[in-house]
């Protein structure tokens, strides 16, 4: 069942302001993996969701960086885990909706997954923050041979 373009702006929205509260939570994050100026962090969400955490020191610029996550057609030329990545259509207050699809992983083991995500970007005292959702809509139903992924709030 698809989702209206203003659900779709509101769930988006929900699901970032959700996202950056647990975020900022300090207590019952365990460190999963950290790696020299990398470190992956989860916790169970208050739905009882396993959600993950990662930081990380980058050799770019904040800015060099927002831009090549912003360019939402041109991830598969540096993200090697998608083979697909493309703008399905922009929505009111900086909400975008986008399709992907992953390579498939452990030579074939995990099949290639693709997902329609909403997402919402905002930039706040030289703060860069994007998040957001699956979501669904009438141009991109699932498709037979394909495992839609789904990435919760």
């Amino acid at each position: 069942m698809s989702q209206t373009d203003e659900q779709i702006v509101e769930l988006v929205s929900a699901a970032l302001e959700s996202a950056m509260e647990l975020a900022n939570e300090e207590d019952g994050w365990k460190v999963v993996k950290e790696e020299g100026e990398a470190m992956v962090k989860s916790k169970k969400n208050k739905d009882g969701r396993k959600v993950w955490l990662c930081t990380a020191l980058v050799d770019i610029s904040p800015k060099d960086l927002w831009a090549k996550l912003l360019d939402t057609d041109n991830l598969t030329s540096w993200n090697t885990t998608l083979t697909e990545s493309k703008t399905i259509k922009k929505l009111d207050g900086d909400v975008k909706v986008s399709y992907q699809v992953t390579t498939e992983g452990g030579g074939g083991i995990v099949s290639a997954r693709d997902f329609v995500y909403g997402s919402k970007t905002v930039e706040k005292n030289g703060t860069f923050t994007m998040g957001g959702m699956s979501v669904e809509v009438a141009d991109k139903p699932e498709q037979k041979g394909r495992v839609r992924a789904v990435h919760g709030p």
